[in-house]
């Protein structure tokens, strides 16, 4: 997966110090964000993905959304500071909490809320190294010793952390502005073929894996039409199709209005007329 780089916006969920006595253990999950931890101080083992993998005082190990993982054989007091973090913010992210969760015990809701994986397609091991390791563990320990709220420094601090992460461990995963077209041809290919008429932009952010508002602009800036407004558009015209055999109410519930008010008045500033009278008016051609 290959995510333009105009859309990464990171958002800084938690940065904090961690301590686990000997003998703990932290049970399976999923997490639905990043999350970057460095081995300060203990060994254990990482089971990731079902792999075990043994880590070390010294490494940095990347947890990925998702992806089933737990602590294992701690012998020793193990010291692991760690940040969770989203690449591309999305307007619920301020609200989503850490998962401590396997994947069978989330609900439908809470399995919505993991968050598409930018690096999706490189190998599913937790270990990261960098170049210039003495620099980005400065920006890991300015972020874990910072407090909430987070600002604007944080979010400047996480950002060299994440290009450097990305750099050294995942090379173009982002590319620079070359999605625009690309992407707004299969949104709209999506919505033509009648999959994405009830899509919201919550729907369409975790489908194509950018911002909403990456999204929007493109889609605009390629067809001249706000996305949503393009969306709207095609469902009106199923309606119209759909009200010459089925009764206004059936129309409005089978295309995901609220209400059949809510429908007849966005029908009515298409077309001009409301949903019953276009209907009678089609019937009336017939006869």
């Amino acid at each position: 997966m290959y995510t333009d780089i105009n859309s990464v916006n990171p958002f800084l969920r938690l940065a904090m110090p961690s301590i686990m006595p000997k003998g703990h253990t932290l049970n399976r999950r999923v997490i639905f964000d990043y999350e970057l931890l460095y081995v300060e101080k203990g060994e254990f083992t990482l089971v990731y993905g079902d792999i075990p993998y043994p880590c070390r005082q010294g490494q940095f190990l990347l947890l990925r959304p998702g992806v089933p993982h737990s602590f294992e054989g701690i012998n020793t007091e193990l010291s692991q500071p760690h940040i969770h973090f989203d690449m591309v913010f999305r307007p619920q992210s301020p609200k989503i909490p850490i998962s401590f969760k396997d994947i069978p015990d989330l609900t439908p809701e809470e399995v919505r809320l993991i968050h598409p994986d930018i690096l999706e397609g490189y190998p599913l091991t937790p270990y990261v190294e960098f170049n210039d390791k003495d620099l980005c563990i400065e920006l890991f320990y300015t972020l874990v010793n910072s407090a909430p709220p987070y600002g604007l420094l944080s979010k400047a601090y996480l950002t060299r952390l994440i290009h450097h992460l990305t750099a050294d461990n995942f090379p173009d995963c982002f590319k620079r502005g070359e999605s625009g077209p690309d992407i707004a041809r299969q949104i709209k290919d999506f919505i033509d073929a009648g999959q994405g008429l009830l899509s919201t932009l919550e729907d369409l952010e975790k489908r194509f894996s950018y911002s909403r508002y990456h999204l929007e602009r493109q889609f605009n800036r390629a067809f001249g039409i706000s996305l949503i407004a393009y969306r709207n558009k095609k469902r009106l015209a199923l309606a119209a199709e759909l009200l010459k055999n089925d009764s206004v109410s059936s129309v409005s519930s089978r295309l995901g209005f609220s209400s059949i008010y809510v429908f007849s008045r966005a029908f009515k500033g298409c077309y001009g007329l409301s949903p019953s009278a276009y209907k009678a008016e089609y019937s009336n051609i017939l006869r």
